[in-house]
């Protein structure tokens, strides 16, 4: 039987205004969602484009935060 030791997700992500982003960051916030935000840059146009690793369910996140 297979088990699942920790899991992450990497996404990178683009947002159409940086209160969009923010608004996003604020509900990984309100729900405690681990996450890391390894890039962020924002685009002409005064969009938002980040990579970042989120945990996945409720799954340790072992060291990919590190």
């Amino acid at each position: 039987m297979k088990r699942i030791i920790s899991a992450c997700l990497e996404q990178t992500q683009k947002f159409e205004s940086l209160e969009e982003f923010e608004a996003y960051q604020n509900s990984l916030d309100r729900k405690h969602i681990k996450y890391k935000i390894v890039d962020k840059q924002e685009q002409p146009g005064h969009s938002v484009s980040i990579k970042i690793i989120r945990s996945y369910n409720d799954y340790p996140v072992g060291n990919y935060m590190d």
